[in-house]
């Protein structure tokens, strides 16, 4: 009976801060998910639009999650080339794109790139009128570093732009195929993929009003460079569930089941995981946040680890707890909201959890 009350008083502390968020218009729709080795609790809410009678937001609804893809996809994938010996973070990144073979780029490594301390500039700095994937790659390899290779951090899209290239390169197949074989299908994550085939379309959640692009972005990703390459890149497009998510999660909370699968090894893991660099703002690993207040606040786990996405998203994974919290949105409809407000949803949710873990 304990444990019931528990769970429903963990459920409506929850509901209660989705319900907060919709009525502060920080998202009109959105599922949280709470994942243990034991358990997995999904609470919807809301809508796919801020109109009653569109969808209700459920289970089965699919996500644009946006920056989650450098985890789910690029960083995941590189480090398994390193661990089959096929790449080494040491490695100069002009080994594998010829273009960067001048100075100063030609001092970056795979690992600055996964650590984003490669020297590139963070925000979106290329211009608005690239129209091409060619386009804007050669606009990466010509643009100034802001600072040298490995002597400072700034949290950037164009060092992953570059991983999955580079990745392609070493596979010899899409950074998608390559995804959907070696990480997504051998984790059953059957509703993650990039690209979301016509049958998937009506459980996407839509993201923006765009009207560059037709208007409302429903199954098209969201970021702007991410279109303009085709949909598939190293820093954004996938399109996920709760559900998958948490299959992704407990792979990595449980390293032997991650082994199994052959996704990753514990070493693997381990050296993603442990502390590359730290500033005012917290810790980062290879692809991951560490501790960072701004969207992890009240976790008591100092090797929490997590990452968000700019379309409302954020994966936050406690080993210490054995837990993940997953929270999806589309805080980026009808148009982006203040990042703050995301971010105060994302902190919210954790420290409700926390309060019962």
């Amino acid at each position: 009976m304990e444990t019931n009350v528990r769970s429903e008083a963990l459920n409506a502390e929850v509901l209660s801060v989705l319900r907060k968020s919709v009525q502060d218009r920080i998202f009109p729709g959105a599922i949280a998910a709470l994942i243990s080795s034991t358990d997995e609790i999904y609470i919807p809410f809301g809508h796919e639009t801020y109109d009653q009678t569109a969808c209700p937001i459920s289970n089965d609804s699919i996500f644009d999650v946006a920056s989650l893809t450098k985890i789910l996809a690029t960083t995941t994938a590189i480090m398994q080339l390193v661990a089959r010996k096929q790449i080494a973070l040491h490695d100069r990144a002009f080994k594998f794109i010829t273009r960067l073979n001048h100075a100063p780029k030609d001092e970056i490594t795979i690992f600055q790139l996964l650590a984003h301390t490669a020297g590139f500039p963070g925000g979106e700095p290329l211009s608005r009128h690239l129209k091409s994937r060619d386009e804007i790659l050669e606009a990466i390899y010509s643009i100034n570093l802001s600072y040298l290779p490995g002597t400072n951090r700034i949290y950037d899209d164009l060092g992953y732009i570059i991983l999955g290239v580079i990745i392609e390169f070493i596979t010899g197949v899409t950074l998608d195929k390559y995804c959907q074989t070696e990480i997504f299908e051998p984790l059953g994550m059957s509703e993650t993929m990039f690209l979301p085939p016509r049958a998937f379309l009506e459980r996407v959640v839509p993201t923006e009003i765009d009207v560059d692009r037709g208007g409302l972005l429903r199954g098209v990703v969201h970021d702007e460079r991410a279109y303009l390459m085709g949909g598939v890149a190293g820093h954004a497009g996938i399109f996920t569930t709760a559900r998958d998510l948490g299959k992704f999660s407990r792979s990595m909370m449980d390293h032997n089941r991650g082994a199994v699968a052959g996704i990753l090894s514990t070493e693997s893991m381990t050296l993603m995981w442990s502390r590359q660099w730290q500033d005012s703002e917290g810790e980062y690993g290879l692809g991951w946040d560490r501790l960072r207040p701004s969207y992890m606040n009240g976790i008591d786990d100092g090797d929490a680890v997590g990452h968000t996405g700019f379309t409302g998203v954020s994966l936050v994974i406690s080993p210490k707890r054995d837990l993940a919290i997953i929270l999806l949105s589309n805080r980026v409809h009808p148009v982006r909201s203040s990042t703050s407000l995301i971010a105060q949803a994302r902190r919210r949710l954790v420290e409700a959890v926390m309060r019962y873990y």
